[in-house]
C-alpha cells in the first residue's frame, strides 16, 4: 500500500514539474510548433483557370496538321515483305484510303491487301497533339487484339513522319519496339516502312514497306 502510494506521489511530482517547465518555455501560451506540424508551409498552388470556365472550342487543324493531309485519298499499294520465319508472299498488292475526320485534325487510313498469303487489314488514325508538339497514332490489323499507340516527330528535310510505338506480340507475350517512317516521295506517292526490335538498344528488323500512290 504504501509503495503504491509513493509511485502515485512520483508520478505526480513528474507531472507537476513538468508543467512547470513547459509553462516557463511557453508563457504567453502559445501554440507548439509540433501542434503545426501538418499545417503546410504555404497555400496549395490553385489551378491557372477554374474548372468548368475553360471556353468550349472545337479543335482546327493547324500548319502541322497540313503535313498529315498527304495520307488522303484513295492510293494502290504495293506490298513488299521481308524474309521471316512464316510462309509469305513477299509481293503483293492492295487498296487504301486515307479520310479527313473532324474537319482534318485527324486523318483514318484503311489499308487491304494480302500478307502471309492471307488476307491483311489494317486502320490506322493519325494526329497531332499540340499539347505536346508530337504527331501521334493508333492502329489495329487484324493479326492482333492490340491497339498500339504511337508518337513522333516529322523531319521536313526528309519529308519524313518518324513514329515510334510499344506492344506484346499477341503470340510470344515479348515486347515489341515499332517504328514507322513514313516518306512524302511526291504528290501522288508516300511509302511506309516498320521497322521491329525487342529491346531498347537493339539492332531493328526491317518487317515490310508499303509503296501508296493515287491512281
Amino acid at each position: 500500500m504504501r509503495f503504491e502510494r509513493a509511485i502515485s506521489v512520483l508520478v505526480l511530482a513528474t507531472g507537476v514539474t513538468y508543467g512547470g517547465v513547459e509553462a516557463a518555455e511557453n508563457p504567453a501560451g502559445q501554440a507548439k510548433p509540433e501542434a503545426a506540424a501538418g499545417t503546410p508551409a504555404s497555400p496549395p498552388p490553385k489551378f491557372q483557370q477554374e474548372v468548368g470556365t475553360n471556353p468550349w472550342v472545337l479543335a482546327k487543324p493547324t500548319p502541322e496538321h497540313a503535313i498529315l493531309a498527304g495520307l488522303s485519298g484513295k492510293f494502290t499499294s504495293k506490298v513488299h515483305l521481308y524474309s521471316g520465319p512464316y510462309v509469305r508472299m513477299l509481293d503483293t498488292e492492295g487498296t487504301a484510303e486515307g479520310k479527313p475526320l473532324m474537319g482534318g485534325v485527324f486523318v483514318q487510313v484503311t489499308q487491304s491487301e494480302t500478307r502471309m498469303k492471307a488476307q491483311f487489314d489494317a486502320i490506322t488514325i493519325f494526329g497531332f497533339d499540340e499539347a505536346t508538339r508530337k504527331y501521334t497514332a493508333a492502329s489495329i490489323d487484324d493479326t492482333s487484339s492490340a491497339i498500339v499507340f504511337y508518337n513522333g516527330t516529322y523531319d521536313a528535310g526528309k519529308k519524313q513522319l518518324v513514329l515510334s510505338g510499344r506492344f506484346s506480340d499477341q503470340k510470344s507475350r515479348v515486347l515489341s519496339i515499332v517504328r514507322k517512317v513514313i516518306t512524302f516521295v511526291d504528290a501522288t506517292t508516300w511509302t511506309l516502312e516498320e521497322f521491329v526490335s525487342h529491346r531498347v538498344g537493339d539492332p531493328e528488323t526491317k518487317v515490310v514497306t508499303v509503296t501508296f500512290k493515287r491512281p
